[in-house]
């Protein structure tokens, strides 16, 4: 007999010992807690061997949900996924749970409980051996008990972080006492949960650490893009609204100080105001939360050096300013329902008609320096529960609900609230926001300073240049003459010397404000220096338009200026040049206004002066050179160079590109820079790109017919004669008189005149192609043509610019953008040419990266149809790109 109760005690203890390792064990190789809780509850049933266990989870107003639970039978019905009132469980119990770890079991049957203390109730420590206490249940408990079904229950509080997370409760049918050795490892059992519950936590912090930073590391990559800053900023909206689960948002840039106009950027469903950031109601609420601009809205008490160093350190991994203080962005305001929240009721009407509900407000501020605003809307939402029961919502009854059947409750227009997570993400986010626009604002206030006078704001001589060219480029491409004034304000220094240059200062200001005054939409003005002043006039017809603006601002500063009872009378002295008349460049207009004006001066100041001589002396050269040059077919004075195009791979010559001169009998050799524009403008160029197209063909037809090895002859067709209706057919018709096989032929157009007219390019290159002919797009680089674009071109071959050879071996930009274009140009399956190989060193440099279609004075300069010919009889191949074999 003790042998055998003996083998029973030692049974008992092997299967608590084999069950706390099931559940050890599963807690070590499960992360997820459903799972965990799911094998718990199933583990301790069996081995407690009740109708039901289960684990009941509280929410933080108390009440609580069923999110695990194990049966056996039919005798108590499930609980699992419903909810109970706070009320089910009152206040007094919870406390006692946290507490003194208070376990407690109630024997309906007998009306007794029994409430074990496993800690002090006044120190919390824990407890050498459990404080038991026997009592009289209290009846509404038990009477809860009876209408459940229950005859014996058991609750074990389960504690996180010193908080109730939740209980796990044993119930039966029938009564049910407990062992010590049960109690023990149930009470091992939870707290075994205890730790899985810390350890899905922290594995579900990291999990949001980790999403955390990976959103944080796209707004980052966002806002230093190289998009512009209007994509970069709605896409950094859209990404913060899906990162913070809203259902739209705001994002306001405050205008700078350097005339920067306000931005907004929306997404989603938006209140009624378009711009409710500047809205008195808003400006209320901001300034009510301490949240005020400062009047500064560029710089504020932060300094813009400050600021300026802080990036700077940034970027090159230094400690800043912000490093030992962090930056914090103090002014957010979360919002969980709109029309419950005090600060909010002068805005809510706005969102009335709409479906938003809770608001999420970060202003991107930092000490006094705000820069806008941050908002993030979600939308009121219906909420589902299912509860055990229907509660009794008669304070007057007081006993327990007689039903636990599921009960569903529906609440609609239910405000979202924002957790902490959200608040921490959206000021992380904000802070992302305000650095990157306070960085491109003290960038863009950098280059304002040196681009800009001090003094009136206006452009200075630097800015003036780089404007100036950019003009003349427009100008030349639209075929439009450009104005270039000089202003010289007369007697200046007078004033300046005799009141002070304070006064001169004012007076500049004014003539300044007046200047600009008298101005079109897209003419530009800018301070040269000490008393000059620089205007460019664009898109002009004549120089009548110029004469009138200069008219008008004489006009203009003939009126009287006063400064502190001070009256002056100020005159100025104007020359004009215009372009292309008088210059193509940007110094020699210059120097021809300049010129004028001091001609203006000559001629008793306060007028203009036209730069007559300048531009009648380039028409008249300019109208000889065109009546020379429509006799220049009929005297056959032109005449074809021909400049080898080579593979470095084969050492072969693969073309000859066909280059035009002008045998003028007096000028010379003439080159092509200097006729062929002319030839555009007078339409010229359309018979004299007939005569070299037909000249090529028929000298490499030649060429084949002596037995040279055949090739073909790559031809440039101007802008002007690509237009032509009848290209394909005068091509075809040239080559049928010439006997060329078309596949000999090799037409070049530039990037520029490919993409004027994207659809009509493809349609004409596609017929040249089913013809044979091989087409190729010279200058590629040069020209403004998008990639989808280049990809539907039918073409050949790609012809990189001269201009990206130039410094192929010592400039690492150029050498990218040959790579890159190679690269392109092998995914296109394009053979890609290199124009302008002048050296050795660029010949290796661009077999380097994979180049080899080479043209240049490296291998031959253009040559005469004699000197090609024997070039290509005598020419020996010595030139392969070494690959180390």
């Amino acid at each position: 007999m003790p042998d055998r109760k003996y083998k029973t005690i030692v049974g008992n203890i092997s299967r608590q010992e084999s069950l706390l390792n099931r559940i050890t064990n599963r807690i070590r190789q499960s992360l997820e807690l459903e799972e965990i809780l799911s094998t718990a509850v199933l583990e301790i049933r069996a081995f407690l061997d009740t109708d039901r266990v289960k684990i009941y989870r509280f929410s933080p107003d108390g009440s609580g949900e069923v999110i695990a639970e194990a049966i056996e039978g039919n005798a108590l019905p499930s609980l699992l996924g419903l909810n109970f009132p706070a009320g089910d469980i009152p206040e007094p119990s919870r406390e006692m749970f946290i507490k003194a770890r208070q376990r407690v079991i109630v024997d309906v049957v007998h009306q007794q409980k029994t409430v074990s203390n496993l800690d002090c109730t006044q120190t919390g420590k824990n407890l050498p051996t459990a404080d038991i206490r026997h009592a009289i249940a209290d009846p509404c408990h038990l009477e809860y008990l009876s209408n459940m079904g229950v005859r014996s229950s058991l609750a074990i509080p389960i504690l996180h972080q010193r908080q109730l997370w939740g209980l796990l409760v044993s119930h039966h049918s029938q009564r049910r006492t407990f062992s010590e050795q049960e109690l023990q490892l149930a009470q091992l059992l939870v707290d075994q949960i205890s730790i899985a519950i810390a350890q899905s936590n922290l594995l579900e912090q990291a999990r949001q650490l980790a999403e955390y930073e990976a959103t944080l590391n796209r707004i980052s990559s966002l806002l230093h893009s190289p998009l512009n800053m209007a994509e970069i900023h709605q896409s950094v909206l859209e990404e913060t609204v899906l990162a913070l689960d809203g259902s739209g948002g705001r994002l306001y840039i405050h205008a700078d100080s350097i005339g920067q106009p306000a931005q907004l950027y929306t997404c989603g469903e938006q209140p009624e105001i378009p711009w409710l950031e500047e809205d008195a109601s808003w400006e209320q609420l901001m300034h009510s939360q301490g949240s005020e601009r400062a009047s500064n809205p560029l710089l504020g008490d932060v300094k813009a050096w400050d600021i300026a160093q802080t990036i700077m350190r940034a970027q090159v991994g230094q400690p800043s300013f912000f490093a030992s203080k962090p930056l914090s962005l103090p002014y957010l305001y979360s919002i969980s329902n709109l029309y419950q929240d005090e600060r909010f009721h002068l805005l809510a009407p706005t969102f009335q008609a709409t479906q938003i509900r809770s608001v999420l407000i970060v202003a991107l501020q930092y000490h006094q320096q705000c820069v806008g605003y941050l908002t993030v809307f979600r939308h009121e939402i219906e909420t589902e529960t299912l509860w055990a029961g229907r509660d009794n919502l008669d304070e007057r009854n007081g006993r327990p609900r007689a039903s636990f059947a599921a009960w569903r409750e529906i609440k609609k227009g239910q405000a979202q609230t924002w957790t902490q997570d959200d608040v921490k993400l959206a000021h992380a986010l904000g802070i992302h926001i305000y650095m990157s626009v306070m960085q491109r604002r003290v960038e863009a206030m950098i280059r304002h300073q040196a681009s800009h006078d001090q003094l009136t704001g206006l452009p200075n001589r630097l800015f003036l240049n780089d404007r100036l060219s950019l003009e003349l480029i427009n100008a030349h491409r639209q075929n439009e003459v450009l104005a270039v004034l000089f202003l010289d304000l007369d007697r200046f220094k007078t004033i300046n010397d005799t009141l002070g240059h304070a006064m001169g200062d004012q007076l500049l200001q004014s003539v300044t404000d007046r200047l600009r005054g008298c101005l079109r939409e897209g003419d530009f003005i800018a301070r040269w220096g000490g008393d000059e002043f620089t205007l460019l006039l664009p898109q002009i017809t004549s120089p009548e338009d110029a004469t009138h603006i200069a008219r008008r601002i004489l006009h203009a500063l003939s009126q009287t200026f006063w400064f502190e009872d001070h009256e002056f009378y100020v005159t100025a002295s104007i020359g004009i040049a215009l372009a292309p008349y008088d210059g193509e460049d940007v110094e020699t207009l210059l120097k021809n206004a300049d010129t004028a004006m001091y001609r203006a001066k000559q001629q008793g100041k306060n007028n203009y002066q036209l730069y007559t001589s300048a531009m009648n002396g380039t028409a008249l050269e300019q109208l000889v050179l065109e009546n020379n040059l429509r006799k220049a077919l009929e005297r056959e004075e032109l005449i074809l160079h021909y400049q080898p195009q080579l593979d470095l791979n084969t050492g072969e010559v693969i073309s000859m590109e066909a280059l035009i001169r002008w045998q003028h009998p007096e000028l010379g050799l003439v080159p092509p820079s200097q006729f062929i524009p002319l030839a555009e403008e007078t339409g010229l160029i359309c018979p004299i790109g007939e005569w070299v197209l037909r000249s090529a063909c028929q000298q490499n037809q030649a060429w084949q017919m002596a037995g040279l090895p055949r090739l073909r002859v790559a031809v440039n067709i101007s802008g002007r004669q690509f237009q032509q209706k009848n290209l394909v057919k005068t091509i075809t018709q040239i080559l049928e008189e010439t006997g060329l096989n078309p596949e000999d032929l090799e037409i070049e157009i530039t990037e520029s005149v490919a993409v004027q007219d994207v659809d009509f390019t493809i349609a004409i290159l596609q017929q040249l192609r089913d013809m044979g002919i091989h087409v190729a797009i010279d200058d590629f680089g040069t020209g403004y043509s998008s990639l989808s674009s280049l990809k539907r071109f039918p073409l050949n071959t790609l012809k990189i610019d001269r201009s990206f050879v130039r410094d192929l071996a010592s400039n690492t930009c150029d050498a990218a953008i040959v790579r890159a274009v190679v690269s392109l140009g092998q995914g296109l399956n394009l053979q890609v040419m290199a124009e302008g190989v002048e050296t050795q060193e660029q010949m290796m440099a661009l077999c380097k990266v994979g180049c080899t279609g080479v043209q240049g004075y490296f291998f031959s300069k253009p040559l005469p149809i004699d000197a090609a010919t024997l070039y290509l009889r005598s020419y020996q191949v010595n030139l392969r790109c070494h690959t180390g074999h």
